[in-house]
């Protein structure tokens, strides 16, 4: 999906519509981990070889992901304060030009 690199929006801080640039933020950083992703780790390593489940022929069993949901951020080009979008579209990939 290509994206232009300024889009005219809404600003709540100027409460009027101005100029503002895209900016697509990458993931932050991974928490500590709860009491069943660390079941999981170690049926990692004691399970069926590399999954902790039986292992599936097709992805499409397996319910692999082709897109994921990218994170747009918007900054105002007057009062330079950043605004989210309140949930970001699929894609599979992003391009901002």
């Amino acid at each position: 999906m290509k994206l232009p690199t300024q889009v005219k929006r809404y600003c709540p801080y100027c409460k009027m519509h101005t100029l503002q640039k895209v900016i697509q933020v990458k993931g932050g950083q991974r928490g500590t981990l709860t009491a069943g992703s660390r079941r999981k780790g170690w049926n990692l390593k004691h399970g069926y070889g590399s999954t902790p489940y039986p292992m599936f022929e097709h992805a499409k069993r397996l319910g692999i992901k082709q897109s994921k949901r990218y994170d747009l951020r918007y900054k105002c080009t007057k009062c330079n304060k950043m605004t989210t979008q309140s949930r970001g579209n699929k894609a599979k990939k992003v391009e901002i030009k």
